[in-house]
């Protein structure tokens, strides 16, 4: 019983990124979804709304090499259903992820995002590296919140994020300017 519930949750989650990431991009932001969701260590956050999941969260591990007992989490991917977008269910999923993290001990979280969505949760632009820092053009769409003061400003040096997300096509912002 509680695979078949933990299946359903999982195949909601995924139709929430399908939907609201449209024809074009839906696809393959469910499938990247779907891989996060296998990879032990990534947090899940969603909100409901009459019963269903309206929106949904992932965050995964991100290390910097020279810092790896900081503890920080990219948020990707962010996706709320069509049918409830622009009713507060952004909003529920950006304040409740960063109370989770704040109460887990996480020191920050790193986004590759949509520059107008993103600062009004405290996000802002940063240089902090990517795992690959040649294919960001799109420099305001990297974006951090710390959630530890200080923490940011002595991060440096080469990244790695989970495998799933190590692959360069996701980092490639040229086609999103």
């Amino acid at each position: 019983m509680e695979r078949t519930k933990k299946h359903a949750e999982s195949d909601a989650i995924l139709e929430v990124h399908r939907l609201a990431f449209g024809e074009t991009e839906g696809e393959v932001t469910a499938q990247l979804a779907k891989d996060f969701l296998s990879h032990p260590d990534t947090i899940s956050i969603s909100v409901k709304r009459d019963g269903q999941i309206a929106g949904n969260l992932l965050f995964t591990p991100f290390v910097f090499q020279d810092h790896p007992d900081t503890k920080c989490y990219l948020l990707a991917p962010c996706g709320v259903s069509p049918v409830y977008q622009g009713h507060g269910v952004g909003k529920e999923l950006m304040e409740t992820s960063i109370e989770h993290l704040k109460s887990i001990g996480t020191d920050a979280v790193f986004v590759l995002g949509v520059p107008d969505f993103y600062p009004r949760y405290g996000l802002a632009p940063t240089d902090k590296q990517t795992p690959y820092p040649d294919l960001l053009t799109a420099h305001e769409a990297r974006m951090a919140l710390e959630l530890t003061a200080g923490t940011v400003e002595c991060l440096n040096g080469t990244t790695m994020a989970i495998p799933q997300f190590m692959q360069a096509h996701w980092w490639d912002t040229s086609g999103r300017e």
